[in-house]
C-alpha cells in the first residue's frame, strides 16, 4: 500500500477557523480545515493510512475515524497538496 506525502512543504497560518498554506513558489494559496491540517501534517510518505488512523482514534471509533481519514487524503490529494508514494 502506498503512503500519502505532501507534494512539498509550505509555509502555513492560521486564519480564524481555517488553515492557509501557501506555495512559496507559485504564490498560490488553500484554505483548509483544522482536522485536515492536522491529516496534511502527518503526510511525510513514511506514515501510512493505519498509522494515521492511530493517532486519531480513541476508544474504539477507529472505522469511522479510518473513514473520515480517507476522505480528507482524497480531498488532499485532489487539491495537489498530497501525493501517494
Amino acid at each position: 500500500m502506498k503512503n500519502p506525502k505532501k507534494k512539498k512543504e509550505m509555509e502555513w497560518s492560521k486564519s480564524g477557523n481555517v488553515y492557509v498554506l501557501v506555495d512559496s513558489e507559485t504564490k498560490k494559496t488553500y484554505q483548509i480545515d483544522p482536522i485536515s491540517f492536522l491529516v496534511w501534517i502527518q503526510c511525510d510518505g513514511e506514515t501510512n493510512i493505519e498509522q494515521i488512523t492511530d493517532i486519531f482514534s480513541v476508544n474504539g471509533n477507529r472505522d469511522i475515524v479510518k473513514a473520515a481519514i480517507i476522505g480528507i487524503l482524497d480531498k488532499l490529494e485532489k487539491s495537489g497538496l498530497i501525493e501517494w508514494i
